[in-house]
């Protein structure tokens, strides 16, 4: 069968409609790697790049028996006029796929004529779903993970099992993308996914509802086995987007080991956030010797009766450490934060500020709480606090950087949670252009962009536009040493 893998427009972060990917999707390349392993035809379509036809046209050129759309929460909207587009001009069956369904699950049909959609890990359900359109079976019940319309009744299928031998998938096709459209391409990188799920249980997260409690891991010899291949197609830096990369310490020395072992001269970076608990300085050191030049660290709050209420199972103690044995080790990091969890204060808000200002890594990251159908962060809000957005409403477009409050409380009103939300925007700006730029060129665009308007345009210009982007990532390769 022919299959459509569709990726929505990306919501810019920087408060502009959309901005172009930086990378190919990683899960749609796995998810297309997968389905041509079992002799799918396959074709990805990204919204977000500059394409020579449209969607609509896309669709009747290639013909598809199946269009699969991806989602994020915040991007809902672009998958909406996904959806919209493919229904109202062709008779194609739709699925609709990404971290969004496992939150929303049954209420993406009431936004749109979807016909089918999966929750959780996607490779085999949707492989599924696709062998029984081809035969023509209209019996989907078998199908794990799989939400469907049966006679206008919406039917959840029990849950497949989570993969436990990630070792078993191909690797992520990148061939099905036109790569030399993404950013990522200018400095030869590539995302890398190494591990699946989190044991731990932090009541604000969704990534328990999308890949489980339990952490799979690929083996360190699979896992350089892919690197070796990148290589060999000219990559040399990987962005490594697991959620635990280093929950089991020893896989990750080795993997360390084995990139050294095989002489590889590549760069790593960790934005999606290490555990501090999970790192030492003996394993940093390693690996900064492997190529990890960059490191995020998830700390969420500078109180530590929040870290407790949270259950995010780590001290604040942890959290300088961590920043201590990086810089230590010669890797540059960042220090992930979250304003509005359930039952913070205004004072304790401010407490986190603090604490971050305290840090002596290179900059600090400050998000927006949203809560997440499923995640006890919901539940709570429900429970004691007052939502400020319609419930249905705000998965569709709000994301972790807008400093839009969710909800409020008596003791964290949304005018503070606001107010504390902009400082710290602020803060992390000023931060990340000194590390960027240097101490000298870095202030004086922070200052210079503090006049209205100008934040975003030069923002935009630096990430988003070509020639921008040059100039920016030239001065930081000039600058970023210089304190």
């Amino acid at each position: 069968m022919k299959i459509l893998l569709v990726i929505p427009k990306n919501k810019s972060l920087l408060g502009h409609k959309y901005t172009p990917p930086g990378h190919p999707h990683i899960g749609i390349a796995y998810l297309g790697a997968f389905l041509k392993k079992y002799g799918h035809e396959v074709k990805v379509y990204d919204d977000g790049l500059r394409n020579e036809c449209s969607l609509q046209d896309s669709v009747k050129e290639f013909s598809p028996g199946l269009v699969g759309i991806t989602s994020f929460s915040y991007c809902y909207d672009y998958a909406l006029d996904c959806i919209n587009t493919v229904k109202s001009h062709f008779n194609i069956p739709v699925v609709l796929g990404g971290p969004h369904v496992s939150v929303a699950k049954g209420s993406v049909f009431e936004d749109s004529a979807v016909d089918f959609a999966i929750k959780r890990e996607g490779e085999y359900s949707l492989l599924e779903l696709a062998n029984r359109l081809e035969e023509r079976n209209a019996d989907f019940s078998g199908v794990g993970n799989l939400l469907w319309r049966k006679k206008g009744v919406i039917v959840e299928n029990p849950d497949n099992p989570f993969l436990d031998d990630l070792d078993n998938l191909p690797f992520p096709d990148y061939s099905l993308f036109d790569v030399k459209q993404y950013f990522c391409t200018e400095h030869h990188s590539t995302p890398l996914v190494t591990s699946r799920g989190c044991p731990y249980s932090c009541t604000y997260c969704s990534t328990l509802l999308s890949m489980g409690k339990i952490f799979r891991k690929r083996s360190a010899e699979n896992v350089v086995g892919e690197i070796k291949q990148r290589f060999n197609e000219g990559y040399r830096e990987f962005d490594v987007n697991d959620d635990c990369f280093s929950l089991d310490i020893e896989r990750a020395n080795k993997i360390c080991d084995l990139v050294i072992d095989e002489g590889l001269d590549v760069k790593f970076q960790c934005y999606n956030g290490l555990r501090v608990d999970r790192v030492n300085l003996d394993l940093l050191k390693k690996m900064k010797r492997a190529g990890f030049y960059f490191l995020a660290f998830g700390c969420e709050s500078g109180n530590q009766k929040i870290l407790n209420n949270i259950k995010k199972s780590i001290t604040l103690e942890q959290v300088r450490n961590a920043v201590k044995w990086s810089k230590e080790a010669g890797i540059d990091s960042c220090v992930n934060f979250i304003i509005g969890h359930p039952t913070e204060t205004y004072k304790e808000a401010l407490d986190t500020l603090n604490f971050a200002k305290s840090l002596d890594c290179n900059y600090v990251n400050f998000s927006n709480l949203i809560p997440y159908p499923g995640t006890e962060a919901y539940s709570w809000i429900l429970n004691n606090g007052h939502f400020l957005v319609d419930q249905k409403d705000y998965l569709k477009s709000l994301s972790t950087y807008d400093n839009q409050p969710i909800f409020e409380t008596k003791e964290f009103t949304a005018k503070q949670r606001e107010k504390i939300t902009k400082i710290g925007h602020d803060y992390y700006y000023k931060r990340i252009l000194i590390w960027r730029l240097g101490g000298v060129l870095g202030r004086l665009i922070y200052y210079i962009t503090k006049i209205p308007g100008l934040r975003n345009l030069f923002s935009d210009f630096a990430l988003n536009n070509k020639i921008g982007r040059f100039i920016f990532i030239f001065l930081s390769g000039q600058y970023k040493t210089e304190k």
